[in-house]
């Protein structure tokens, strides 16, 4: 997940004089462009939060921040193989991960303070949430994913536009960042074998977030 431009901008500047095709392009760019908005509003936040935490406990609560909008041939392969219809008043109520932030921070504690921080936000719904940190995936993946509803600010009124927010550890985003290559690298000689070995090392890896965060929690313990 790394920081890109509008993908509306990538599109053909030079495009028959088709009515119907320049009014969806420009209606695509005015999605995008919400998307956009939401995206700097959220990171805003989470920016505002960090820093209130650290003023308050003395230590930072974010390690890293990403975020990325899709590409326009991301959501149209999403569009294709989840068997959406490509509408732009029904594809954001189908499709709510256009818009995407990670949070990185380094304890399974500080992921349930950003959480919790973000929740309080009255300006902010929590829409959906999976914790496949408690539940993994079968493949050994673990994260927090939470869906935000975000309001955007037009001169119609305001729109509510939907994030997707990952909250990991440091050792989950590196977990993730292997597993996530060894799944799209073509022609990986002994792939079947390196994914179960990655499917064990997952559990390494929870093991040391455990670990960490409870050194973490005896060396802050005797602060108080």
């Amino acid at each position: 997940m790394t920081n890109t431009n509008l993908p509306a901008q990538n599109l053909p500047t030079q495009f028959p004089n088709n009515p119907t095709a320049l009014e969806a392009i420009d209606r695509f760019r005015s999605l995008m462009l919400n998307y956009n908005s939401a995206v700097q509003v959220v990171t805003t936040k989470i920016h505002y939060l960090d820093q209130e935490y650290q003023i308050q406990h003395g230590h930072t609560l974010v390690d890293s921040l990403q975020s990325r909008i899709k590409s326009p041939e991301s959501i149209l392969e999403k569009v294709q193989r989840k068997h959406f219809d490509f509408n732009f008043d029904t594809l954001p109520k189908q499709m709510h991960d256009i818009a995407g932030i990670r949070i990185i921070v380094r304890f399974e504690d500080d992921m349930v303070a950003m959480e919790r921080r973000l929740a309080k936000q009255p300006d902010i719904k929590i829409l959906r949430r999976k914790d496949y940190v408690t539940n993994p995936k079968p493949n050994g993946y673990r994260s927090l994913h939470l869906i935000l509803a975000v309001p955007v600010y037009l001169d119609a009124g305001v729109a509510e536009v939907t994030v997707e927010v990952q909250i990991r550890t440091i050792a989950m985003n590196f977990w993730a960042s292997l597993e996530h290559e060894l799944s799209y690298k073509k022609n990986v000689q002994h792939q079947d074998e390196l994914r179960q070995e990655l499917i064990s090392k997952a559990e390494l890896v929870h093991q040391l977030d455990q670990d960490m965060n409870a050194i973490k929690n005896q060396i802050r313990a005797q602060d108080n």
